[in-house]
């Protein structure tokens, strides 16, 4: 019993230690750091995106994240092979984890030195200035940085595109494009910006939109842009609301912000336009 107790004294004594130097750290402020070798564990099992903040759990232990969570029918964990209840079970201990867990911009190599907890780094990567977009030159395989873009285009591609004087205002500038060939590029030397003006042939007419090739950055200047199309004493106009970001010229149909021509105002395969683009105020 003597080796016992003593055996038992000596473990609480140990803890107390332990909470003694826990709480010294605490009061000057102090933190540690670990290394975590797979970030997949911080992954949510069923839709494999990082977990969020609330973090819930079944009965057996199986971690949902929130947007699962919402999903949930019958209040069943949705995990493989489980059917246990998951009812409203938060897992505080992985909340904490996810709290803790820092981790570079997936950009740290092309400049960024931003850092964000786990479950904010795909939102800062949509917005970052360092993202990598594609050259708006469809027969080139270059990407770079935002920062750098503009720069290689203009140094690889600048005899086959347009310069867009417009920026400050609505006072157009002409713009010719074959529909077939789907895209021209405009750039804007003052703000180092390049826009795409793109064509998109449906059975009934050409869809014409204009975008931007930038990260969707909410600290980047935005613009609006009016497109006009005039044959035949018709005129078709549409003005925007806001000018698209995007990464890469693709080939997606925009579902908003374009303008649409019939064929029957059509005449062969080149369309005349008058563009102009302009600075939103910033709220």
């Amino acid at each position: 019993m003597e080796g016992s107790n003593s055996h038992s004294h000596i473990q609480l004594s140990k803890e107390k230690i332990s909470h003694r130097q826990k709480k010294q750290r605490m009061e000057k402020n102090e933190t540690r750091s670990a290394k975590l070798l797979d970030l997949d564990v911080l992954d949510c099992p069923i839709c494999f995106e990082p977990l969020t903040i609330p973090t819930f759990q079944c009965d057996d232990g199986h971690l949902v994240c929130s947007f699962c969570f919402a999903k949930v029918s019958s209040n069943r964990c949705p995990g493989p092979g489980c059917d246990l209840p998951i009812g409203n079970k938060r897992c505080f201990s992985m909340e904490k984890v996810l709290e803790s867990a820092f981790v570079p911009c997936p950009n740290t190599e092309f400049g960024c030195t931003e850092s964000f907890s786990y479950g904010k780094v795909s939102s800062h990567e949509k917005e970052c200035n360092y993202s990598q977009c594609s050259c708006p030159n469809l027969e080139c395989n270059y990407t770079g940085s935002y920062n750098i873009i503009y720069g290689h285009f203009m140094r690889s591609h600048l005899y086959n595109s347009t310069i867009c004087s417009s920026i400050w205002g609505y006072s157009s500038v002409d713009v010719r494009i074959n529909i077939n060939e789907k895209v021209l590029v405009l750039w804007e030397s003052l703000q180092k910006l390049l826009f795409v003006v793109q064509c998109f042939r449906e059975r009934h007419g050409v869809y014409v939109t204009v975008r931007r090739i930038a990260p969707s950055a909410s600290e980047l200047k935005k613009f609006s842009y009016c497109l006009s199309y005039s044959i035949d004493g018709h005129n078709v106009t549409y003005e925007s609301p806001e000018v698209k970001r995007l990464l890469e010229v693709n080939s997606q149909i925009p579902d908003e912000s374009f303008m649409f021509v019939p064929n029957c105002l059509l005449r062969g395969e080149m369309l005349e336009l008058k563009l102009g683009i302009k600075k939103l105020m910033q709220k």
